[in-house]
Formats: C-alpha cells, sequence, structure tokens
C-alpha cells in the first residue's frame, strides 16, 4: 500500500482495493492531525487514502468489457451487484437478443445493502450473478455518431432523479445510463439536429434495497426491462422502453416476448400522439403513424387513439392580434376560416380512425382557444367569420348554465367538432376520466396540480400513472410520459434550440409503456418477418 498520492499517480499506478479499476479522483482529504488526501473510485465509488499498488488477482475483479461489438440492433439493460437477476425477465430479455440478433448489454451498477440476505455473511459484495457476468460492460462506448452508452459511471441505484446533471458528460451525444428506475429526458439542440436524449436502462435484478425513505423510493421506481437500440444510417437511431411485467412479458411493438418463446403480439391499447395541429402536420409523420402498410397504427391495431390539440387554431390566434403582417398573410392565402380549420381537422380524424376502434380527443388548450375568441373578438370585424361566430355563439348561450362553483357553457369546439365526428370518436370534458389499465389519459398537460402550470414533473406527482401532451417534448418522469409533436417547427417556437420531437406514446396489451420516435418518417428498423429475426 501506499499513502499521500497525487491525483495523477492515483489515476496512473494506483488501483481500488475494492474493484481494481485504476482511475481515481480526489475527493479531499481526511480531517485528523496528519491529513491524508483521498480519493474516490470513478468506477465502483469506493473512497480511500490508499489505492493499492498492484491490481487485485483475476479472482477478486470481475471481467468488464470496455467495448462492444458493432451491432445493428442492442438490447441493453442494468444489474445490481450482489443481487440475483429476475429470472423471468432475464429470460426474456434473452428472447429478444436471439430474436433480434441484437447484442445483450448489461451496466454494472452498484448498491451496498448490509442487510440484503445476499451479503449478510459475505463481505466481499462485488459480485454479480453469474448469469449476466459475461454481458457486463463498464466502459463508454459510442454506440453510433450520436449515441454513447455511459457504463464508465456508477449513478447512485437508489437515486430518485438519475438523469440529473447526466446531460453534460455525453457532450453533444445521447445518452444510455445503466440504473434500475425508467426514466428519459430531452435536452434542447438547435433546430436542425434531433434533441439530445438521456434515458436509463431499468434492471434485469430483483429490487435489493435498504430499507429507509431513500430505499423505499428506489424500491418504488425499481423497473424490470431494458432497452431495444436499433441503429441506422448516419447520425440515426430508433430507441425504445422494453418494460416487462412481474412474470417477465416484454412486448417490443408487434412482438411479445416471454422467457420460454416469442409470440405474435397482441393489439396494443392506445397509441397517444403527439400533439397533432393539424394544419401543421407533416406528411412523414401521417405515413409513419397512420399510413404506411407498416405504420405504427396498422402494425399495432390500437383500441384507442388519444388526440392532443387537434386543431392549432392559427387563423384567429390571439396571439395575431396586432401583428397586420401575419393577418395579411392568411387574407393572401386563404386561411382566415375557422370553420374551415375545424372541418379539415375532423376530416383527418375520421380518415385515421380506423373501424372498429375509438379516438379520444383530450380538451387541449388549442382546441380550447376557440372558446377564447367566442368571448373576445367582435364578429362585426371578421366579415369571413361572422356568420359561423353567431352559430358557435347561439350553442354556447343555448348551453349556459349555472352550477355549484359559478356559471358554465358546453366547449364551442367540442359542440361543433361533434357535428362532424364519427361516432367512434369521443370527446373528453376537461377533469373527465380516462383510465386505460391504470393509466390516466385526460390531461393535455397545460394544467397542473391546484391551478399551476402544467409539466411533466408535476404531473408525476399526483398519485396515478398518466400520459400527457402539450410540452412537444418527449419525457419519463416516474409514472408520466408525456408525447412530443406531430409537427416541424412552429411559427411562435422562434428560432432557439430546442427539445422538441416527433414522438409518440405506446401503451401495450400488458399495460406497459413505450415511447415511439418517429425520425425521416420511420420509427423502427424494418420489422422481422413472420416470427423469425432478419
Amino acid at each position: 500500500m501506499r499513502q499521500g498520492l497525487s491525483k495523477m499517480q492515483a489515476g496512473q499506478n494506483g488501483f481500488c482495493p475494492k474493484c481494481g479499476h485504476d482511475m481515481f479522483t480526489g475527493a479531499g482529504s481526511t480531517t485528523n492531525k496528519t491529513p491524508k488526501p483521498r480519493y474516490r473510485c470513478s468506477s465502483c465509488g469506493h473512497r480511500t487514502t490508499t489505492p493499492s499498488l498492484e491490481k487485485p488477482t483475476d479472482a477478486e475483479v470481475v471481467p468488464m468489457r470496455k467495448k462492444l461489438p458493432v451491432a445493428k440492433r442492442y438490447i441493453i439493460t442494468a444489474a445490481q451487484n450482489a443481487t440475483p437477476v429476475h429470472k423471468p425477465t432475464w429470460e426474456a430479455l434473452q428472447q429478444a437478443a436471439k430474436y433480434y440478433d441484437a447484442e445483450l448489454v448489461v451496466v454494472p451498477g452498484r448498491y451496498k445493502n448490509p442487510t440484503s440476505q445476499w451479503t449478510q455473511n459475505n463481505k466481499e459484495h462485488d459480485w454479480w450473478d453469474s448469469a449476466v457476468e459475461k454481458y457486463l460492460c463498464d466502459g463508454r462506448v459510442n454506440l453510433n455518431d450520436r449515441l454513447v452508452l455511459l457504463a464508465d459511471m456508477k449513478v447512485a441505484w437508489a437515486a430518485k432523479t438519475p438523469l440529473v446533471g447526466m446531460d453534460e458528460l455525453s457532450k453533444d451525444k445521447c445518452g444510455i445510463v445503466g440504473h434500475g428506475s425508467r426514466g428519459m429526458r430531452s435536452i434542447a439542440t438547435p433546430q436542425y439536429k434531433h434533441p439530445k436524449i438521456m434515458l436509463t436502462t431499468g434492471a434485469c435484478t430483483i429490487p435489493n434495497y435498504i430499507d429507509s425513505k431513500q430505499g423505499k423510493i428506489g424500491m418504488f421506481n425499481h423497473c424490470f426491462g431494458g432497452l431495444v437500440v436499433e441503429i441506422s444510417e448516419n447520425d440515426i437511431f430508433f430507441v425504445r422502453e422494453l418494460n416487462a411485467t412481474d412474470d417477465g412479458h416484454i412486448i417490443d411493438l408487434d412482438v411479445e416476448f416471454t422467457p420460454k418463446e416469442v409470440l405474435p403480439s397482441k393489439p396494443a391499447l392506445s397509441v397517444t400522439m403527439g400533439d397533432i395541429h393539424h394544419r401543421w402536420i407533416l406528411p412523414k409523420v401521417v405515413s409513419a403513424t397512420f399510413t404506411d402498410p407498416d405504420s405504427l397504427v396498422n402494425l399495432l391495431k390500437p383500441q384507442y387513439l388519444f388526440w392532443h390539440d387537434v386543431i392549432d387554431f392559427h387563423t384567429r390566434n390571439h396571439h395575431h392580434n396586432g401583428d397586420w403582417i401575419v393577418k395579411f398573410t392568411k387574407w393572401k392565402f386563404n386561411k382566415e376560416s375557422v370553420r374551415t380549420e375545424i372541418d379539415e381537422a375532423m376530416r383527418f380524424v375520421n380518415e385515421h380512425t380506423p373501424n372498429g376502434r375509438r379516438s379520444v380527443i383530450v380538451s387541449s388548450n388549442h382546441d380550447r382557444a376557440m372558446e377564447r375568441w367566442l368571448r373576445e373578438a367582435d364578429f362585426r370585424d371578421d366579415p369571413v367569420n361572422t356568420e359561423f361566430y353567431l352559430e358557435c355563439a347561439l350553442r354556447a348561450v343555448r348551453s349556459a348554465r349555472v352550477t355549484e362553483g359559478g356559471v358554465d357553457y358546453n366547449d364551442p369546439f367540442v359542440d361543433y367538432a361533434r357535428t362532424l365526428a364519427n361516432k367512434n370518436i369521443q370527446f373528453l370534458k376537461p377533469g373527465e376520466s380516462f383510465v386505460l389499465a391504470r393509466v390516466e389519459y385526460s390531461f393535455h398537460g397545460d394544467e397542473g396540480p391546484n391551478g399551476s402550470r402544467g409539466s411533466t414533473k408535476n404531473l408525476s406527482k399526483i398519485g396515478v400513472k398518466t400520459t400527457k401532451g402539450h410540452g412537444h417534448t418527449a419525457e419519463i418522469v416516474n409514472g408520466c410520459y408525456s408525447v412530443g409533436k406531430s409537427t416541424g417547427k412552429l411559427e411562435y417556437e422562434g428560432g432557439g434550440p430546442s427539445s422538441h420531437s416527433n414522438s409518440h406514446v405506446v401503451q401495450y396489451a400488458n399495460g406497459k409503456r413505450t415511447i415511439i420516435f418517429i425520425i425521416d418518417g420511420r420509427f423502427c428498423l424494418p420489422r422481422p418477418r413472420q416470427g423469425k429475426k432478419e
């Protein structure tokens, strides 16, 4: 042993006496009369004042990969040290790797639980279940030009927000962090680039936490599963969450992986599309979502489609008041009729709601903008919309009523749109609940708890799982999943960095959810056919 090493000496010559790693960072010094420098192992987090001169023997160190072979697909999960695998999940992930001919990768996670039955009589707990050992990787690996696996850093296994602060470490690349919880953050990038996505993996090991507040939170957020990463050409990749049930069933798009076999999946429960804003919806999003033979809706055959911000209400957006250039342009290109904007949007919803399926239109701020127009506009100054305005005003007057909390009247957008909608289209009122497999779908996301402005974070704290829209940003915070949008850059978004993406949320037949990104008109690599791998 050697004491008092400098940071460089420890990094170059010293070895962690616990895990054998040779990279240390300074961690202050001791506080006794003769202070000694203290070092922290970048791999396992162990702190010491005496890095070892010699690397521990092979018997003491679990061999791990620093690099990965180039592959078309990767299945990535995480495993906690000194903890058995969750056998059903592990076997299902192996089925997925075999089906996709994917490289199976396990990121090692470390957590000290002195009360664990697997470490009570085992002082040396820096081991992993033998089932995962040959798949372990603790290197920093570029999976393509835009995606890096950050397996060389260990995040506190019970951390509630493991992705906070991690975006800086992957620089301009998207990043995957090995962790037992499920999370996703979208980081703003220049408008011409796809946003930077940071993701956690989920775990293939059973929950194993200490009996403390932090430990209980870690156990609550523990997620069985992993990620499937598909590498395309140039800097394009696709990533989807593989969330497992307690019995190890994982659905990915049109297939279900069980511990024993691969099956065609049952029809999905739902697809929640990124905010529509129909006037500006991208044709490539339409084809990837609805019309291509292998589109998301054709592939998954969802029972329900959830729609947010069906209209943009660009025709009479109150933000255009006083902007004579925008008003002139809308007049010049015949974009002023409110009735026409709604007619076109509802025709689109009717056309893309398959027979035998149901569409649910969630009360959203852009749809409700029509109500503000009805309250504030002067129909006498708007000859294009005078007749339609008066029709809507009459419906509002006839529906006006006194309630327990004040005055109310029917939503003018819903009142008119319902006259155009097919029978398999449902409109949700503000506050009206709609639950599928314990996931609440009634929140658009513009309104938060107790009158606050809505966000993925504050809606993740209301005690129920939710799928929401509004933010145009793909996110997963605890049980709240947020979709992106179905448009390109919108007029009001300016030219600054953006975290917006074309992304939907799918809820599978087993109740588990995933976020689907649409990039250049695609959301995945070509699917294996007839139950066989490519």
